[in-house]
């Protein structure tokens, strides 16, 4: 009897947990989102203004064709 309590207690707190993490899933979503689309945009302008800022300093790029 006890373990059955234990794990409902366990199971009640991971439930009430789980919308605090797809809050963050969203949220980086939506950070990344913004980031490809700043991009794209830059190189569709065919400009670097505002470019460097997309990038962390050890990042490394791979360009197709």
């Amino acid at each position: 009897m006890k373990t059955l309590k234990s794990t409902t207690v366990v199971m009640l707190l991971i439930m009430a947990t789980n919308p605090l993490f797809g809050q963050d899933a969203k949220t980086e979503k939506e950070a990344v989102l913004t980031v490809m689309i700043a991009y794209e945009d830059a190189i569709q302008n065919l400009t670097t203004e505002g470019t460097f800022e997309l990038f962390t300093q050890n990042a490394t790029i791979f360009e197709e064709g």
